[in-house]
């Protein structure tokens, strides 16, 4: 029987082939760990370089489209009818890259200055797509589907964005100061110009009756809804004041569509899902038409 060396303690002894074949069966052990890991990490890099470069592009596309809209109303287009036939196609072409872009969104003296779309039959189609309909986590705002350019009150939706980015910029009214600085919006439906003085910055949920004011031919519903606007504000703004003097001196009659409203509206995800924020503008129709007659 043969003689088995035992250690200090009595147990059997290994020699040193077992010792290095324990070493290797322990770093093959970790290097089947380490590689799913890797492979992991690895590909988490990728995608959110793919995501970060994807974003970078649709910035970079903003920007573009953003010089254009500075170049039209720096200088608007001639008639069609003034173009040669070669700049008629490409103007048509131009017009017709994306049939969804109805308009654009700007407040002076902040990042906010981007196209508006609207796909017809889709609410959420831009939701995250960018403005050639590539997904972007950023989307593009875009106007409800309940809504045309002629409605009593236009909802556009965007992205709240860390950074005050897209529709993120908004959260600032929350401040009167930041309202003081920036108390209007500009907003081009097609060939039409609106200026919209802000008249109330209201922090609500998706619950909010004031979502259903779209449109309405009902004189004391158009009234009603617009004391809710004015009547859910976190504070006075002049525009507001003067909107409800004249909703006190006028007739339901007489202030019925006296004004039409743009809300602009972006999520506050950091106190609940539903939580929403709207800064909201009123146009008044005279003016509104002095505009575009002089412009």
């Amino acid at each position: 029987m043969k003689d088995r060396r035992h250690d200090a303690k009595g147990h059997p002894a290994t020699d040193g082939r077992d010792a290095h074949a324990c070493r290797k069966g322990r770093r093959k052990k970790l290097i089947f760990c380490l590689i799913p890991c890797l492979l992991l990490i690895g590909t988490a890099g990728y995608f959110a370089g793919v995501d970060r470069q994807k974003d970078r592009d649709a910035q970079g596309r903003f920007g573009e489209l953003a010089e254009a809209e500075a170049g039209r109303e720096a200088a608007p287009a001639p008639a069609a009818s003034s173009l040669p036939e070669d700049k008629k196609g490409r103007e048509k072409k131009k017009e017709e890259a994306n049939p969804d872009w109805i308009g654009w969104l700007k407040i002076r003296g902040t990042t906010i200055s981007y196209p508006v779309m609207q796909r017809k039959g889709d609410s959420e189609y831009y939701l995250h797509r960018d403005f050639d309909g590539n997904y972007s986590f950023y989307g593009t705002p875009f106007l409800d589907i309940r809504c045309d350019t002629g409605s009593d009150n236009c909802f556009i939706y965007g992205h709240n964005i860390n950074g005050g980015r897209m529709f993120g910029a908004l959260h600032k009214y929350a401040g009167q100061d930041y309202y003081l600085e920036h108390p209007d919006m500009k907003v081009r439906f097609g060939e039409e110009k609106r200026s919209y003085e802000i008249v109330s910055v209201i922090q609500t949920t998706t619950a909010s009756e004031l979502y259903s004011f779209t449109d309405t031919g009902n004189w004391e519903e158009y009234r009603d809804s617009g004391e809710k606007i004015l009547n859910g504000s976190l504070y006075p703004t002049k525009a507001g004041e003067e909107v409800r003097k004249e909703m006190e001196r006028c007739s339901l009659e007489d202030f019925f569509r006296r004004y039409r409203f743009v809300s602009l509206s972006t999520c506050r995800s950091w106190v609940g899902k539903d939580a929403r924020l709207l800064v909201i503008g009123a146009a008044e129709q005279q003016e509104m038409r002095g505009e575009n007659e002089n412009g």
